[in-house]
């Protein structure tokens, strides 16, 4: 679709943060059913037919793979007329990677339409948008792509739609489609973005200007209308525009913001970019009026299609906050946080697939999907590696671990839609990706470093432990799928290193004092090495009174593996304990003034973290009795005394309710 079409920029002096705009026209005779634009562009694009808004924040982040990106098919014949039409688009050149996107050598636009003969090539107008400029400081900190978006409305006035005539002059050719460092795009495989209209809201006055209080936690572009002198500088940044590091990270990391220097008179701005917060922080000085201030929101396209109330405030309330924080970290991937890192710790996305299974319409299983094959397309040789697409990946081996376990997202996502592709791109890489640790003399794996050996923040973690309950975890996986696959090509592999796991873990790990035992490797129980001993299945049942124990004893957990440890929990039959243990390790997160759950149960890093969700998959899977493959089947909600859970498959639509009454159910 792009044979006819030319890699274009108004200059081949592309820079770092740079914005153009292009123009493009067509005459139509009479409505059309369908007309299609293809589009590629580096990095990021917004268009406008006709003057109207069609697409926000269009372009998916290109694969860290050599000329591996993604063009983008809008079907725009909504917006046309009878006569004259203007197709107008603003490209925003990143010139930067991060944690979730991959940085391509050159600036460029790519765009064809069959229906309307439209091409880009060197005759189509466009021009470099001037009034956006270099920050006037020095860059802060970004584990992300992008920059701060610095608009000078002296140099040109501010309007959203590109304001760009046919005598602003025409691209210069960069390239043929297919060239380097583009390459062969593929069709964007997941929703583009929704985006609202703006929204003007209430506002309160402080020292430094505004602060307008979001009614959630989102993703937004601010605008405001006002009238100011010349040269007056207002600036824009949301309430997490400085956040911590995880636990045990001192450092600090910035957002973007936006800087906006005044004309003479009555004006505009909105910031074509977004950013995330519950508050947008407007930096306004006395002297300049205030006529609106607003925002217009973002985000995913996926419904949530999941209800859950009870009797319970707190409960609500969490499960309330476990949803705002699955929806707040997707966008174009799956991400740990929205304002610090944006990147796809596979880790993660693991705890978050059963949520999406739960929670979210199709949509959210296409995303899963995309999460799934970056993982397994962008492995570095035979290591599987967290946080791609983006330039700065790395390998946790607990983490890819988790990916390629039972309790994973790969299994997580299989057993929700059946969908055996996902299989077959997946088992080999996993195998290759187990047959890399190493073993000890009675052929027991030992640890592996990675590019980081974490299994938690924090403290305590029995690493031996850990890492051979989710590499057996994985191993058995591995074996599901070669049996689903009918592919036995690595079976005596699998059956020899499970079969030196189940030999020596009891007699190595298990220590029994008087009344009570447990699992350790050294001087310290911890809850998530002994709650993954119970999911790998190493734990024999008969020990689970002991184990219930230590997990009602032992706090060492993150919001990331205590949703393993509240798992374990169910799993082995204590779900009031679950219950209990959930509302008070939760309780901090629960009474908090956020919308989001925070990283930690208590502030250390972000306010809002993809893991610390694992309380929704919980309180659906164990106490409203849905299971992953999208099944119902009822069950006893033992903590409850009244619950209502209501699951719409959006396939059918069909609506079923779980709910117990004075201990019926």
């Amino acid at each position: 679709m792009f044979q006819r079409a030319k890699w274009i920029w108004p200059t081949d002096q592309f820079e770092k943060n740079q914005r153009a705009e292009f123009l493009f026209t067509a005459e139509v005779s009479e409505p059309l059913p369908s007309v299609i634009l293809h589009i590629g562009c580096e990095t990021k694009y917004w268009l406008f037919v006709n003057e109207e808004l069609a697409v926000f924040d269009g372009g998916l982040f290109r694969e860290s793979l050599p000329e591996c990106g993604y063009y983008d098919r809008v079907d725009i014949a909504k917006y046309l007329h009878a006569g004259h039409n203007e197709i107008k688009l603003h490209v925003w050149y990143y010139g930067n990677g991060g944690r979730n996107n991959t940085h391509c050598e050159k600036a460029g636009l790519i765009l064809s339409c069959e229906a309307l003969s439209l091409y880009s090539c060197e005759s189509t107008v466009c021009r470099i948008h001037t009034a956006y400029q270099a920050p006037s400081e020095k860059e802060r900190t970004f584990l992300y792509g992008g920059n701060h978006t610095v608009y000078h409305a002296t140099v040109q006035p501010f309007s959203l739609c590109p304001a760009i005539e046919p005598a602003c002059g025409t691209a210069t050719v960069l390239g043929a489609y297919g060239d380097r460092p583009w390459g062969n795009l593929i069709e964007r495989c997941v929703p583009a973005l929704f985006f609202t209209d703006r929204i003007a809201c209430p506002s309160q006055k402080n020292a430094t200007g505004y602060t307008v209080t979001l009614p959630y936690a989102m993703h937004f572009s601010p605008y405001f209308r006002v009238r100011a002198t010349e040269n007056v500088k207002i600036e824009v940044c949301s309430d997490r525009y400085c956040v911590n590091g995880g636990p045990g990270d001192l450092n600090r990391y910035f957002g973007h913001r936006a800087e906006y220097i005044c004309r003479e008179g009555e004006q505009e701005f909105e910031l074509l970019d977004w950013i995330f917060g519950e508050k947008i922080l407007f930096t306004i000085p006395d002297g300049v009026e205030v006529l609106e201030l607003g925002y217009r929101e973002s985000g995913y396209d996926s419904r949530v299609t999941t209800s859950f109330v009870t009797n319970d405030a707190q409960v609500n309330r969490l499960f309330e906050k476990c949803v705002r924080t699955l929806r707040v970290c997707m966008r174009e991937n799956y991400m740990d946080c929205p304002d610090r890192e944006r990147g796809q710790w596979i880790g993660d996305v693991s705890v978050q697939a059963p949520q999406v299974v739960y929670l979210l319409d199709r949509n959210g299983l296409l995303l899963l999907k995309k999460a799934i094959l970056d993982f397994i397309n962008l492995r570095k040789g035979d290591r599987l590696v967290g946080n791609v697409p983006g330039d700065n990946w790395s390998e946790l081996p607990s983490q890819s671990l988790n990916a390629i376990s039972e309790h994973g997202m790969i299994a997580t996502y299989y057993h929700a839609t059946q969908d055996k592709d996902i299989l077959r791109a997946s088992f080999e890489p996993a195998v290759r990706y187990l047959m890399l640790w190493g073993t000890d003399g009675d052929g027991v794996v030992l640890p592996r470093q990675g590019n980081w050996e974490w299994y938690d923040h924090l403290y305590n973690c029995d690493k031996p432990i850990l890492n051979i309950c989710w590499y057996y975890s994985a191993l058995r996986f591995a074996k599901t799928m070669a049996e689903i696959l009918d592919d036995h090509r690595f079976d005596s592999f699998l059956q020899e290193r499970a079969h030196a796991i189940e030999t020596h873990f009891e007699a190595r790990y298990w220590k029994a004092e008087k009344r009570l035992g447990y699992y350790a490797s050294n001087g310290v129980v911890d809850d998530r090495a002994n709650a993954m001993a119970v999911l790998s299945g190493l734990c024999p049942k008969e020990k689970y009174p002991m184990i219930r124990y230590v997990l009602l004893s032992v706090f060492h957990s993150t919001p990331y593996m205590e949703n393993y440890v509240l798992t374990a929990l169910c799993e082995m039959g204590y779900k009031q304990d679950a219950f209990a243990r959930m509302m008070s390790r939760y309780q901090p997160l629960i009474q908090n003034e956020n919308s989001t759950l925070w990283e930690d149960f208590y502030h250390l890093g972000t306010r809002n973290h993809a893991w610390s969700g694992g309380p929704a998959t919980v309180l659906l899977r164990y106490f409203a009795g849905i299971q992953p493959d999208l099944s119902v089947k009822q069950t006893e909600i033992a903590p409850l005394k009244c619950l209502t859970c209501s699951f719409v498959d959006p396939t059918t639509t069909k609506t079923v309710t779980v709910a117990r009454q004075d201990g019926t159910v």
